[in-house]
């Protein structure tokens, strides 16, 4: 099983932080990463509702054949990621989750605890960093497998 904890790419600064859209560089930086993650086969998105990290998701460009949009994500802690991940079916084999700092690499840390990668996250991550964590079961330990930058 596989989950993809990715922060949204760079945003433009100015309006309500809600609504805040992608920068030019934030729309190359997500297109970059969707190229980085299409061989992931990735069948589910879980995206926070906010502006920038629902453009994120569409920069990426992948074809992922269920998403579902959340204002948990957005207003929610780590605790609220670990929960939405431990919830998972079990037929759900590889996920994406598109969220904020620093609930994202919060979660990762925990997630990821015994991970001998996790120091690469558990200060925080910049834009559009994914995060790629391995597991036997949702409920299980994971395992940083890769941090794309």
């Amino acid at each position: 099983m596989r989950l993809v904890l990715m922060r949204h790419a760079e945003a433009a600064e100015g309006s309500a932080d809600f609504t805040r859209p992608l920068t030019d560089a934030g729309r190359r930086q997500a297109k970059e990463r969707g190229s980085q993650l299409a061989d992931h086969r990735l069948e589910l998105a879980l995206v926070s509702d906010a502006s920038r990290a629902r453009e994120t998701f569409e920069h990426l460009g992948l074809a992922i054949p269920v998403v579902s949009y959340d204002r948990e994500i957005y207003f929610g802690s780590h605790e609220t990621i670990i929960d939405m991940v431990r919830a998972l079916p079990e037929s759900a084999e590889r996920v994406l989750i598109v969220g904020h700092e620093p609930t994202i690499s919060q979660a990762a840390t925990i997630l990821g605890q015994t991970s001998p990668r996790v120091h690469e996250v558990r200060v925080g991550v910049p834009t559009a960093t994914a995060i790629i964590v391995d597991f036997d079961e949702w409920s299980g330990p994971g395992d940083i497998v890769d941090v794309l930058r």
